[in-house]
């Protein structure tokens, strides 16, 4: 059997703000940047237009692939990522701009943040008086993970110094691979210590921030902008938005599974209407839960060395052995099966 297919790798809902920036560099830099976009059935056109086409993971993976081998190198994606804020995240930064406080902003663009082109999965970790923002892959891209994790950071930091001061630092930034020739401008964007070759890519923060109130808070453009952030996500592969809405949720928070209850409140309902919602939808909260956590699972024990029991910590099992259990249940075979056949 071959790798493992996600099938939300073909899926065309990412907005292409990301790599309309690439292609602002490429055609500065007076590339052919159409030849980026061959076999893919996009344009450069097609990025800026009034309604601009959405991309699946896999075409803007191979269109960022040619254009990172032409480009001069170099840190593309922290320049790309360090663009005027507002430019790129639009209507999200909208949104996030409009929050009452850092940990609403927080909550607001790790549910929405694909909003923006985001080509990266985020989590939150807790760590006592800090928080973390961690990186995942959603597919192994060695030739990609740099500008992907420097776009991410970078266009984040800077969104967040534009709403809470120049001088909001992160305490850590780790990475997943190894430093960079341009090291440097690493040091002076994030001005603080680094980690290089860790064991994930995250960017750490005091908790005591998430306190910190927006002077910019207002709640119906926030309420507003998040609504057109959700109708612009919409898959359109006919499932309900709260069926989205909760995988979504589900999908950041898999090492500390949550619960209905606190899934419903942070989507700003109570459990009732979630429920009641959710059994419109023909689906029960488990088993969107279980799907998601296969997903994950199943991804990593093709895609990743991660041992098993490490698997099952990633997919929020204390104990691998109930995982196992969990991945029969799921697939009827055990999770050392799925590897074997990978």
């Amino acid at each position: 059997m071959g790798a493992y297919q996600d099938p939300r790798l073909s899926e065309a809902v990412i907005p292409p703000s990301v790599l309309a920036g690439v292609v602002e560099m490429g055609q500065r830099e007076a590339l052919p940047v159409d030849s980026w976009f061959s076999g893919t059935g996009v344009t450069p056109a097609h990025l800026v237009t009034a309604e601009p086409v959405k991309l699946s993971f896999r075409q803007a993976a191979t269109i960022l692939r040619r254009a990172l081998r032409a480009l001069p190198g170099g840190p593309v994606g922290m320049q790309v990522g360090g663009r005027d804020a507002l430019l790129t995240f639009g209507i999200l930064g909208l949104a996030i701009r409009s929050c009452a406080t850092a940990a609403d902003a927080l909550a607001v663009g790790l549910e929405l943040h694909q909003a923006s082109g985001s080509l990266m999965d985020l989590e939150l970790e807790v760590y006592g008086q800090e928080f973390a923002l961690r990186l995942h892959e959603r597919s192994p891209e060695p030739e990609l993970i740099a500008f992907l994790c420097e776009e991410v950071l970078c266009s984040t930091l800077a969104l967040t110094r534009s709403i809470l001061g120049d001088d909001h630092t992160p305490t850590l930034v780790e990475f997943s691979y190894p430093a960079p020739p341009y090291v440097q401008e690493y040091r002076r964007f994030f001005r603080c210590p680094l980690r290089f070759d860790a064991e994930a890519t995250r960017m750490l923060f005091p908790a005591s921030q998430l306190d910190r109130p927006i002077p910019t808070r207002n709640d119906p453009t926030r309420a507003a902008a998040v609504d057109t952030c959700r109708r612009l996500l919409d898959t359109g592969r006919g499932d309900s938005d709260i069926i989205v809405a909760v995988e979504t949720l589900l999908s950041r928070s898999l090492r500390r599974p949550l619960s209905m209850t606190e899934t419903a409140r942070q989507l700003h309902l109570t459990d009732r209407t979630l429920h009641r919602r959710l059994d419109a939808a023909g689906e029960r909260f488990s088993a969107v839960r279980d799907r998601v956590r296969q997903r994950r699972a199943t991804f990593l024990l093709h895609e990743s060395r991660l041992k098993i029991a490490e698997i099952a910590t990633e997919v929020g099992f204390s104990d691998a052995r109930e995982f196992r259990r969990a991945y029969i249940r799921w697939t009827g075979h055990p999770p050392s099966a799925e590897r074997r056949d990978r």
